[in-house]
């Protein structure tokens, strides 16, 4: 019998990965690429509000409006990057901008600025700009017959795969804690159990690519499969778990409360270590 968390899980999880799956899909559109960073720029506005959220509960007073600003605002200049050669330097300059904001915004009323503005920086800096390479990965300068949207897919599936291992392997064969001071109920089961997952979906994705798509639309080697497969799970749950130390810390079970999932930042926190990891690979290739 499944519980009633375990059905919503499943039922708003297949629904949103079938949503996500369209966005991707119509992201080379020009007509829908707005549409697909409006959904990438408002997860990191929940995100965000999140993570702030804790802050103040752990005694913060973060710039909660600027930094969800600047935030969203961050996204849009990366998406703009990709687009337009003279918006290349426009996240830096952003980023710039919100760092004196933090600083300007205290001279007018001053609230423990030596906490408010690191803890402020902070949250732009551990979601927006990993969770930026969303966009940077899918309208990467690949050569002509390669798609981003496909490295994307590769890379969500991968690292989404390692949730799903861990969780069920943890709940059936779980035994020895992970990290018993952070999150109790993750073992080295189903840490293993997300790793084997992951890299079986890896090596599932490349074959699948190389015998029903000719030519394929990613250059994903069998090595390079193999290689992620490994390197991506172990990075998901280190995002997991860095995660689950700030809940830890503030006090928080869940940082917000989607049906069957928990908060935004339970959905991305192995997507903000596992994202730039694909993208650093792209680059070093």
């Amino acid at each position: 019998m499944l519980t009633q968390n375990l059905k919503q899980r499943l039922t708003f999880g297949l629904l949103g990965s079938a949503a996500l799956i369209l966005l991707i899909f119509l992201a080379e559109n020009p007509f829908f690429r707005p549409l697909f960073v409006l959904a990438l720029s408002g997860v990191v506005g929940v995100a965000a509000w999140e993570y702030f959220q804790m802050a103040k509960t752990k005694g913060l007073h973060p710039l909660q409006s600027l930094g969800i600003f600047y935030s969203v605002l961050y996204v849009w200049a990366v998406f703009l990057r990709t687009q337009f050669q003279s918006a290349h330097l426009l996240p830096e300059i952003i980023f710039g901008i919100a760092f004196l904001s933090f600083f300007v915004s205290q001279f007018y009323k001053t609230d423990s600025p030596f906490l408010s503005i690191p803890v402020t920086l902070f949250g732009v800096i551990y979601l927006a700009v990993p969770l930026s390479c969303a966009l940077l990965i899918t309208y990467f300068p690949f050569e002509p017959l390669e798609d981003g949207r496909v490295w994307l897919l590769y890379g969500l599936l991968v690292t989404k795969s390692t949730d799903t291992g861990a969780y069920f392997v943890g709940k059936i064969k779980g035994r020895r804690r992970l990290a018993p001071s952070i999150s109790p109920k993750k073992t080295w089961e189903g840490a293993y159990g997300g790793i084997i997952t992951a890299v079986s979906v890896s090596l599932l994705f490349y074959f699948c690519m190389l015998l029903f798509l000719s030519p394929s639309p990613i250059s994903l080697t069998f090595w390079e499969s193999l290689g992620l497969g490994l390197a991506i799970p172990v990075v998901a749950q280190l995002g997991d778990l860095a995660e689950s130390l700030l809940k830890r810390d503030a006090g928080f079970k869940d940082s917000n409360q989607l049906p069957g999932l928990g908060g935004m930042l339970d959905i991305v926190d192995s997507l903000v270590f596992t994202l730039p990891l694909l993208y650093i690979f792209l680059k070093m290739r």
